[in-house]
C-alpha cells in the first residue's frame, strides 16, 4: 500500500489526527504562608509526586551477570533515592573488567526471563515502574538471525581514472554471500549526460576482476555493492549479540518482537503489560541501512519509475554534473530518501507500535539516530505513547547559538515535545545526564542545570543514564558501563534524593498540565533531502538558526513548536490560528524552505487565507521535491506560494535571515511586526534566561529558569493573567506561598540568582500580597576566620582530623589534593547581636549542609550557599558546624593502578584537579 499522511495519521495512535529556596526575589520575604486547606490533587500531586513523576534510572545489566538477591539490593537503593522506575537494559560488561563475578544469563533464556519476573515482582512491593528495552545494546540484533532477517545496504565507492589507459580492477572483495557487486559504470567528469556512462559488469570475469579501455580525459570509476550482515549490534549482551536486524522488513521485525514477547509471555505474565509499564526502543543508529529486498519494487511502486538508472550517481553527493543533470539527481535523492523513510516507518515504527499495544504495553521510542534519521523526525515522533529525546553532559552543543556549558540540549527534545503537544501525550521523555567525558566531575547543581533545560524545551520526564549493575565484590569504583556516576559509591548519593523531589515535582506540574505555544516553525527538510539526503548533520544545521528559533523566540517571551508537512496538511485553520489536536499556532514561520509538495503550499495559501500569519526566512518555496510531473509540481507549489504572497501581503511576507551573532535581537525586532503578543513580557531578553508555560484549568503555570552559573538576571515581567493571584510554589520543598506583589498583580520584579529557577502558580483566588521585610546589607559583614576544625571522612580509607588556621582549596593542598568524601568543619565565633541575618559560605565544593549552635539550617547543593539565620544565632559565641560533601574526580585521578578508574579519568575533558572543600570566604551579612 502507498504511504500517504492522512493513512498514517490514522494509524499513529489513538486521538492524534483530530483529536527554590534561595535568596527571595524582592527584599526579605515574612514566610506567609497559605492557610486554606489545601486538598487540590494538583498541588497534592506536587507536593508528593507519584511515581510517574519521579526520575527512572537505565539500568544497565552488566554482561546478564545478573542475580535475585542483588537485584533486590539495588532495587532498594534506587527507591531510596527517590526514583520512580526502571528501564531494564542487558549491555554488553566493558571489556576493562576482568574476571568478572558472576554467570552471563542469556537474554530470554529461562533463567533469564525469571530474573525480569522477579524485578517487577520487586518493583511492585517498592512502588517502582519497570520498563523493558527491546534486545540488548542498540540497535537490536542477534546470532539467531537468518541471513534474510538481517541488516542490508548498498554502498558506493568512486575511483578517478585519467585516460586514455587500460585500467585493471580488482574486486573479488564483492564477491560473498554477503557482499556482492551490483553496478560498475564508468562516467566522464564531469557528466553531462547519464546515457554517456559505460557499464561494466558484464565484463566481469568469475574471479572478480576487470579490464576496461579508459578514454582520453578525467573519468570516474562508480563501484556500487550490495552488503548483508555489515553492522552487529553495540554493546549487545549475551543472549542478543551479533549481526542488527533489517528494519525495513516488517515480517522481520514482527518475528524478532514476537519472539520477545512469546518467551516472556508464560513467565512474567500473559498481558505483559499488567507488569512492565513500557518497551524501550533506543536510538536508530543504523549506519549504511539504506537497502532491504524489495526496495527497487516499492520504490517504482510509490514513486512511479525505476531507481536502477540513478542508483549509483545519486550517492555520490559531490558529484560534478551540468546543473540540468543536477536537479534531476536532486529530485531523484529526494525520492529515495522518502522511499526509505515510508518504509521505516511503516514496517519498523508503526509495527513496533502495533505490537506494545497488542501486549498491552506502552511504547517508548527515540526517533533520532546516527549517522542518519531514518524518518522526518517529527513524524516518527508522531507515534508512541512516550516519545523520548537525549541530553549528554560535558559534551558542546551541536548548535553555534547557544552554548550552555557543555549541556548538548534542544534539538531532539524540542521535536519530542512538539510531537507530544500535537498528540496530547503526557509524558515527554529523555535519556537525561548521559555523560561520557566527566564520569565523576558531575554536580547535583550540573544536574539541576541540565533539569531545567530540559523542562525549558518541553521535556517532563528523565531516564538517568544510568545505574550500573555492580555486586558489592567489583570493588570501587564498581562495573561502570557509560553515564554519570549514579552509584552508592559517589560522596552525593545520600544528597540525590533533594534532587530528585526537585526535578519530580517540576514534572508532576507539567505531566498534569497542559502546554501551550503561538509559533510553529517549518524547517527544510526536503530541501536536506534533496541535497544530503537522510544524513543528519545537515539536517541539524540547515539553515544554521533553524534550531536556535525557538529559543530565541523564547528570550521574547513566546513560546514556538516545530511542525510539518504532515501537521500542515492535516491542520484546521480558523480565526487566524493553525489547529492540530489541542493545539493552536498564531504564526507561522518557514525557514529557507525552497522545497514544498503542492499539497504543503496549498495548506500554507489555505491558512492565509483564513487570516494565517505566515512569514518566510531567507527565501520563499518554488519547487516541488520528486521526479514525476516534476513541471506540473513546480508550477502548483510556485501558484500557491504567490497567491498567497500577492494576495495577503499584510500577513504573509518574506524577511531576511538573521546573520550570525544577532538572533536575539532580531527575533525581538521581527515579532514586534507581527500580531501576535508574548505570553510574558520580559524587559531584559537574554540568552540565559528562559521560560515555559502550561494551563491547568483556570490556573496560569509560568517556570523560569536563569541557566548562568555566575549572574543573575533582574527584570520586569508582565503577564496576560489579570487579577489573578501569583503563587509561588517551590520545588526543593513542596511548600507554597502568594508571591510578593506590589500594586499591580500581574507585573513582576524578578530576580533570579545564578542558576536559579522560579515557578509561579496564578490563581482565581484572591490572596493579599505579603510584606517584604528589609534584606541584609550586603555592604555590611562579618567574616568568620576560624580556625576551623576539620573531620575528614573519605570514600575509602579511615577517617581523620586537621585544624586549618584559614580556608583553603583542598587541591591546592598536597596531602588533600586526592580527598574525596565529607569534611566537617566546625569553629566558635561571636556577634555582638542577634538580629535577622544572612550567612554566606562563599565559594563550596560542593554540597554543604550547615548546623549552628545545633540546630539545622538545612543543605544547599546548587547555587549560592546562603542561609537565612532567624532564632538560631545567640548572644556571646556561637557554634558553626559545615559538612561539605566533594566530588570524586580528585580520588579518581590519584588511583593509577585503578583501571575502571583511570579510563574515565583519562576521557574527561578536563585533567586538572577540581575545586574541593569550603574555600569561602564564609560572612554574616546584617
Amino acid at each position: 500500500m502507498n504511504f500517504n499522511r492522512r493513512d498514517f495519521l490514522k494509524t499513529v495512535g489513538n486521538g492524534i489526527g483530530f483529536l527554590l529556596t534561595s535568596l527571595p526575589h524582592i527584599g526579605w520575604r515574612s514566610g506567609v504562608k497559605a492557610t486554606e486547606k489545601l486538598t487540590n490533587d494538583f498541588y497534592q500531586n506536587f507536593l508528593h509526586p507519584p511515581v510517574e513523576a519521579r526520575p527512572f534510572f537505565r539500568w544497565w545489566w552488566n554482561g546478564n551477570r545478573i542475580q535475585a538477591d542483588e537485584i533486590t539490593r539495588q532495587m532498594t537503593l534506587i527507591q531510596q533515592a527517590g526514583a520512580g522506575g526502571v528501564e531494564i537494559n542487558p549491555i554488553a560488561l566493558d571489556s576493562i573488567v576482568k574476571n568478572p563475578t558472576g554467570k552471563a544469563i542469556p537474554w530470554l533464556s529461562h533463567e533469564w526471563n525469571q530474573l525480569v519476573k522477579h524485578t517487577v515482582t520487586q518493583g511492585k512491593a517498592l512502588h517502582l515502574i519497570v520498563d523493558l528495552i527491546v534486545g540488548t545494546g542498540w540497535p537490536f540484533g542477534g546470532r539467531f538471525l537468518q541471513p534474510t532477517e538481517t541488516i542490508q545496504g548498498i554502498e558506493l565507492e568512486v575511483k578517478s581514472i585519467t585516460g586514455p589507459t587500460i585500467h585493471q580492477e580488482n574486486l573479488s572483495v564483492a564477491n560473498t554471500p554477503d557482499h556482492r557487486l551490483l553496478q560498475l559504470k564508468l562516467f566522464p567528469k564531469p557528466l553531462t549526460d547519464m546515457n554517456n556512462g559505460n557499464d561494466l559488469l558484464k565484463n566481469v570475469d568469475e574471479k572478480g576482476r576487470v579490464e576496461f579501455e579508459v578514454p582520453a580525459g578525467i573519468h570516474e570509476l562508480y563501484i556500487l555493492t550490495w552488503r548483508n550482515k555489515f553492522r552487529e549490534v553495540l554493546f549487545g549482551a549475551p543472549g542478543a549479540d551479533g549481526p542488527v536486524l533489517d528494519h525495513f522488513n516488517r515480517q522481520v521485525v514482527l518475528k524478532y518482537l514476537n519472539r520477545l514477547s512469546e518467551a516472556l509471555m508464560p513467565v512474567v505474565g500473559e498481558k505483559l503489560g499488567d507488569h512492565l509499564r513500557a518497551m524501550f526502543c533506543d536510538s536508530i543508529e543504523l549506519e549504511g541501512a539504506n537497502w532491504t529486498t524489495d526496495f527497487p519494487i516499492e520504490f517504482e511502486k510509490r514513486r512511479g519509475y525505476s531507481i536502477e538508472p540513478y542508483l549509483p550517481l545519486i550517492l555520490n553527493f559531490e558529484i560534478e554534473v551540468a546543473e540540468e543533470l543536477k536537479d534531476i539527481l536532486k529530485r531523484v535523492r529526494y525520492d529515495y530518501a522518502k522511499t526509505l523513510a515510508e518504509l521505516f516507518m511503516e514496517r519498523f515504527i508503526q509495527s513496533f507500535q502495533e505490537w506494545c499495544h497488542q501486549n498491552g504495553l506502552k511504547s517508548r521510542y527515540q526517533a533520532y539516530g546516527h549517522p542518519w534519521l531514518y524518518t522526518d523526525l517529527l513524524d516518527g515522533y508522531l507515534v508512541p505513547d512516550i516519545p523520548e529525546s537525549d541530553q549528554w553532559l560535558f559534551n558542546r552543543g551541536w548548535i553555534d547559538y547557544a552554548e550552555i556549558d557543555a549541556i548538548r540540549y534542544a534539538i531532539w527534545n524540542k521535536y519530542a515535545a512538539s510531537a507530544a503537544h500535537l498528540t496530547d501525550r503526557k509524558i515527554v521523555s529523555c535519556e537525561a545526564m548521559t555523560n561520557t567525558r566527566g564520569l565523576f566531575q558531575a554536580s547535583l547543581e550540573y544536574l539541576k542545570q541540565a533539569t531545567d533545560i530540559n523542562i525549558i524545551t518541553g521535556v517532563n520526564h528523565l531516564v538517568l543514564h544510568g545505574f550500573n549493575y555492580s555486586p558489592p565484590e567489583a570493588g570501587f569504583p564498581g562495573w561502570i558501563r557509560f553515564g554519570t556516576y549514579f552509584s552508592e559509591h559517589n560522596p552525593w548519593w545520600p544528597y540525590l534524593r533533594l534532587w530528585m523531589d526537585y526535578a519530580a515535582r517540576l514534572f508532576s506540574t507539567f505531566q498534569e498540565s497542559r502546554p501551550t505555544a503561538s509559533v510553529a516553525i517549518l524547517g527544510p527538510t526536503l530541501d536536506v533531502w534533496s541535497e544530503n539526503g537522510l544524513d543528519r548533520n545537515p539536517w541539524i544545521k540547515t539553515p544554521w538558526y533553524l534550531h536556535g528559533l525557538w529559543q530565541a523566540f523564547n528570550h521574547h517571551g513566546f513560546l514556538a513548536d516545530y511542525i510539518n508537512a504532515t501537521i500542515l496538511e492535516q491542520a484546521q485553520f480558523k480565526n487566524g490560528e493553525i489547529h492540530f489536536g489541542p493545539m493552536q499556532y498564531r504564526i507561522l514561520f518557514v525557514a529557507n524552505v525552497s522545497t514544498l509538495t503542492p499539497a504543503t503550499a496549498q495548506a500554507i495559501l489555505d491558512y492565509a487565507k483564513n487570516q494565517g500569519t505566515v512569514i518566510f526566512i531567507g527565501t520563499t518555496p518554488n519547487r516541488f521535491p520528486g521526479l514525476i510531473e516534476k513541471e506540473k509540481n513546480d508550477q502548483l507549489v510556485q501558484q500557491a506560494i504567490q497567491t498567497a504572497l500577492t494576495k495577503f501581503p499584510d500577513s504573509v511576507k518574506t524577511v531576511e535571515a538573521p546573520s550570525k551573532n544577532e538572533l536575539i535581537s532580531w527575533a525581538g525586532r521581527l515579532m514586534k511586526l507581527t500580531p501576535i503578543k508574548p505570553v510574558v513580557s520580559i524587559s531584559a531578553p537574554d540568552e540565559k534566561l528562559f521560560f515555559n508555560h502550561h494551563l491547568k484549568g483556570e490556573q496560569e503555570i509560568f517556570f523560569f529558569a536563569n541557566l548562568d552559573r555566575q549572574r543573575e538576571r533582574r527584570f520586569l515581567a508582565r503577564f496576560p493573567t489579570g487579577d489573578k493571584t501569583p503563587w509561588q510554589w517551590h520545588p526543593e520543598s513542596g511548600k507554597r506561598e502568594v508571591f510578593p506583589y506590589q500594586n499591580v498583580k500581574n507585573e513582576l520584579h524578578l530576580q533570579l540568582d545564578p542558576l536559579e529557577s522560579l515557578l509561579l502558580i496564578f490563581e482565581s483566588a484572591h490572596h493579599s500580597a505579603p510584606s517584604n521585610l528589609p534584606a541584609p546589607d550586603l555592604k555590611k559583614f562579618i567574616t568568620i576566620k576560624g580556625p576551623w576544625q576539620v573531620a575528614f571522612q573519605p570514600v575509602q580509607g579511615q577517617p581523620f582530623s586537621q585544624t586549618f588556621p584559614e580556608l583553603k582549596d583542598f587541591s591546592q593542598i598536597p596531602e588533600l589534593r586526592s580527598f574525596a568524601g565529607t569534611a566537617t568543619y566546625s569553629t566558635e565565633f561571636e556577634v555582638p547581636t542577634t538580629t535577622r541575618m544572612l550567612l554566606d559560605l562563599g565559594k563550596v565544593a560542593e554540597i554543604a549542609e550547615v548546623t549552628l549552635n545545633n540546630r539545622p539550617l538545612g543543605v544547599k547543593w546548587w547555587g549560592r550557599r546562603r542561609y537565612q539565620i532567624n532564632e538560631e544565632l545567640k548572644p556571646g559565641k556561637n557554634r558553626l558546624e559545615i559538612k561539605v560533601t566533594t566530588l570524586l574526580f580528585n580520588y579518581c585521578q590519584s588511583l593509577t593502578d585503578n583501571v575502571v578508574c583511570q579510563h574515565w579519568v583519562q576521557r574527561n575533558q578536563r585533567q586538572e584537579a577540581l575545586p574541593a572543600g569550603l574555600i569561602g570566604p564564609v560572612r554574616l551579612y546584617y
